[in-house]
């Protein structure tokens, strides 16, 4: 059969559509080769978050408008919602999770678990919101790249890198809310389950396969093997840098503490 230049400019265009549909999955909100399993999310809402249930009470254009009990209604967003908006109907039943600001983040139909799942990492680089990408570092020690919905984005934005944090992402696996567990103190990085054991001070040299080094008094360089929470913390550190590093007790840099230049 022949496809006049027409026809196939027309097919050709649906052909791109349908890959940037295709994009839209959960897999183009994470960089390629990361298993969601990686992730260790488990479903529930951040410990700052609230889950409302409400009662829909109209349904005009892109808006739905919510009874929640509350003195005034909630309004939700149809095009936000995803695939949680299609079958939504007046009278129907809806839940809504809210972030500590009372910002609407996600919402479904009632279901058994909510609708986020939470997983535990540190901020791997500064966040720029205009980019609208984060880059979170897991405890493995591997970084993963998200996409955030504007909602997330001033507190994203408000992090440190290496501050750790559990983070909320919806069905469609974007973030949509952050809950900081601490920021760095002023002059030390990282934090440790276990109590120092040795300090050792040096100019930083390089960090790279998850270990750091350090040049020596004597100008000999070592290696030390670092706490993946703490990874992002010292790629900021600048060459010649003086630190002082505290290892426990398996030889593991666990806090770092800036001392000055050489």
């Amino acid at each position: 059969m022949k496809v006049s230049r027409t026809g196939r400019a027309v097919l050709a265009g649906l052909l791109v559509l349908a890959m940037n549909v295709a994009g839209c999955g959960s897999s183009a909100k994470l960089m390629s080769g990361l298993s969601i399993e990686e992730l260790k999310p488990v479903p529930g809402i951040l410990s700052s978050a609230k889950l409302l249930k409400g009662t829909i009470r109209g349904i005009t254009g892109d808006r739905v408008e919510v009874d929640t009990g509350e003195r005034t209604p909630r309004y939700l967003s149809l095009e936000a919602g995803g695939d949680e908006a299609r079958g939504l109907q007046v009278g129907g039943a809806v839940e809504i999770m809210v972030n500590d600001r009372d910002d609407i983040v996600a919402y479904q139909r009632p279901a058994d678990t909510p609708p986020t799942k939470v997983f535990r990492g540190s901020l791997g680089k500064v966040f720029n919101p205009e980019k609208e990408r984060v880059t979170i570092r897991l405890d493995t020690g591997r970084d993963v790249g998200f996409y955030a919905r504007a909602v997330a984005m001033e507190k994203l934005a408000a992090l440190e890198v290496g501050e750790a944090a559990d983070f909320a992402v919806d069905r469609a696996y974007l973030l949509v809310d952050v809950l900081s567990l601490g920021k760095p103190r002023e002059l030390t990085f990282g934090s440790s389950t276990r109590a120092p054991q040795r300090r050792v001070e040096g100019a930083f040299v390089t960090i790279g396969d998850g270990r750091m080094r350090l040049r020596m008094k004597l100008d000999d360089i070592q290696s030390f093997p670092v706490r993946p929470l703490l990874q992002p913390a010292i790629e900021q550190l600048d060459p010649n840098e003086t630190v002082a590093i505290f290892l426990d007790g398996q030889g593991h840099v666990t806090d770092m503490v800036r001392v000055g230049r050489r």
